[in-house]
C-alpha cells in the first residue's frame, strides 16, 4: 500500500483502552483521534508483524515469486485508491479543508502511482486481478465511499500509513537486506501529520467516534489479511 511520494506500501495512549468495537468513549476522552484509533487496533499491528510473510523477510528466504506477487497487487491497490481518490475529490466541495486534504492525498497518490509504473516499465494494471484479499480492501474503501460524511473515507485511508510505519519500524531487518530501503522508505510515517488535524476537527461526537473506530479496524484487518495471504 502506498502512503506517500517516497514509500510503497506510509503514540501517545488515550485514556480508555478499547480494542474491540462497542465500546465507549467520547472526544475529550483523547489527545488525539489518531492515535487513539490505532491503538484499539494496535493487536491487528501486532499481528501482522508476526505473519510469515513478513517473517520471510527477516530470514532471507522471500522466494522472488512470491515477492513479485506482493508487489503487484500493491501497486493494484495503489492504482484502485487513486482512482477512488479522484472521484473523491471532483464529489467533495466542502468544508475547504476537507476538500484540500482529499485533493493533496490524490495528487500524492497519483504522482507516485505514475513513477511506479513508469519505474516498473507498465502501462497499465487492467490485465493484473486482485487477489479476495485485495478485492476485499478495495471493496471496503467502495463501501466507505458511499458514506454521507467523507471524513469516514479520510478514516478508512489512515491504516495504511499507519500500519506500514509501525511495521517497517519495529522489523528487524539489517541495512543489508535488499528489502532494506523499502523498510526504510516506509519507517518515517510523515503523511499521519496531514490527517490528525482533520480527524480531531470532525470525529466530534462519541457516535462519530464509534464509527470511525470501526472503520478503522476494518482496513486493519484488510492489512493484515492482505500480508497473510500474499
Amino acid at each position: 500500500e502506498i502512503t506517500s511520494t517516497t514509500s510503497i506500501t506510509t503514540c501517545v495512549l488515550p485514556l480508555t483502552y478499547c480494542p474491540r468495537s462497542g465500546c465507549s468513549f467520547t472526544a475529550n476522552q483523547m489527545d488525539d483521534v489518531s492515535d487513539y484509533l490505532w491503538n484499539n487496533s494496535l493487536d491487528l499491528a501486532k499481528e501482522t508483524l508476526h505473519l510469515e510473510f513478513l517473517n520471510k523477510l527477516k530470514s532471507y528466504t522471500m522466494k522472488a515469486e512470491r515477492y513479485l506477487k506482493f508487489t503487484l497487487q500493491d501497486m493494484v491497490y495503489l492504482d484502485g485508491l487513486t482512482a477512488m481518490l479522484k472521484e473523491m475529490s471532483e464529489k467533495v466541495t466542502e468544508p475547504e479543508d476537507l476538500k484540500v486534504f482529499i485533493e493533496g492525498r490524490h495528487s500524492s497518490y497519483k504522482k507516485f502511482r505514475d513513477s511506479c509504473l513508469q519505474s516498473l516499465f507498465i502501462k497499465d494494471l487492467n490485465s493484473i486481478e486482485p487477489m479476495p484479499a485485495m478485492q476485499k480492501y478495495l471493496d471496503t474503501y467502495r463501501e466507505v465511499m458511499k458514506e454521507s460524511d467523507p471524513v469516514y473515507f479520510v478514516v478508512a485511508l489512515l491504516p495504511c500509513p499507519r500500519a506500514w510505519s509501525w511495521i517497517a519500524q519495529n522489523l528487524q531487518l539489517p541495512k543489508h537486506s535488499v528489502h532494506y530501503i523499502r523498510k526504510s522508505d516506509s519507517e518515517s510515517g510523515q503523511s499521519e501529520k496531514h490527517y490528525r488535524p482533520i480527524l480531531n476537527k470532525y470525529l466530534n461526537s462519541t457516535e462519530k467516534l464509534q464509527k470511525a473506530n470501526d472503520i478503522f479496524r476494518r482496513q486493519m484487518q484488510n492489512e493484515h489479511d492482505f500480508f497473510y495471504t500474499s
